[in-house]
This record gives structure tokens, sequence and C-alpha cells, in this order.
């Protein structure tokens, strides 16, 4: 009798846990789907699957590596103020609310100013080649 109460109960919580599962399921919406009817003139989907979505926040002078993108790289700052370089160039300072669009397979780096954070929201095109850290002088060049 014990034995059939215990295997009772571990069934009705499985039962419970698979129906708790699926209305949390139910719940998130469904992934939408690329319907023709919602553009004029001929609209072909295209894969994402070479395509990174990152959001970060740089503390005051934090920065990446040197770096390149395959298929480049698009920048949106979302907060504070960017510095970024190309191998070769002078720094730049990009405000809140601009994009930096960086071409494939150039070599730069980014990230924070001294005194101040700030956060980015990055599309990265393809393969990342990671190199070397940005020196000191590098990041102060101006």
């Amino acid at each position: 009798m014990r034995r059939t109460l215990v295997l009772s109960a571990i069934l009705v919580l499985g039962v419970m846990g698979a129906w708790m599962h699926g209305a949390q399921q139910a719940a998130v919406p469904p992934p939408t789907t690329f319907d023709p009817a919602n553009f004029n003139g001929t609209v072909t989907p295209r894969s994402t699957a070479d395509i990174r979505m990152n959001r970060y926040h740089f503390d005051p002078g934090a920065r990446t590596n040197w770096h390149s993108h395959q298929g480049g790289q698009v920048i949106y700052i979302e907060e504070g103020r960017l510095r970024a370089q190309d191998r070769g160039q002078p720094t730049r300072e990009l405000e809140q609310g601009s994009t930096l669009r960086v071409a494939p397979g150039v070599t730069h780096w980014h990230g924070a100013l001294p005194g101040a954070g700030i956060t980015q929201i990055s599309l990265s095109f393809g393969t990342t080649t990671w190199m070397e850290r940005v020196s000191d002088q590098d990041y102060a060049r101006r």
C-alpha cells in the first residue's frame, strides 16, 4: 500500500511538472515568420546564422583587444561616448546615439573613455579574429 501511494505521488508530481512546463512554454509567443503580405515588392529573407549581436557595458578605460570581423561590424552607442581606432589611424570618439560601421577585415578596437563608461550594442558579421591587447599609447593616441 505504501509503495503504491509513493508511486502515485511521483506520477502526480511528474504530470503536474509536465503540465506546468507546457503552460510556461505556451506563454512565450511563437517566433515571427516571414509573411510576404507585410512587404511591397520582392523581399527575400536571408540567413542570420553568421551574425552575432552583443550588448556590453565597458567601465571607464575598458576596451577590446585589437580585432577584425570577416564581414564587418556595426556598433550602436546606447549610452556614453565610444572611443575607437582603426589600426594606423587616430582614435575617434562618438556620441551616445551614434553608429560606428567597421568595414570587413579592418583591424580595430573600441571601448570607453578614460573617465566614463559606455554601453554598446554590436552586430558582428562572420568570424572575429582576436589579436593583441591595445597598448596605453594606442588608447591615448589622438
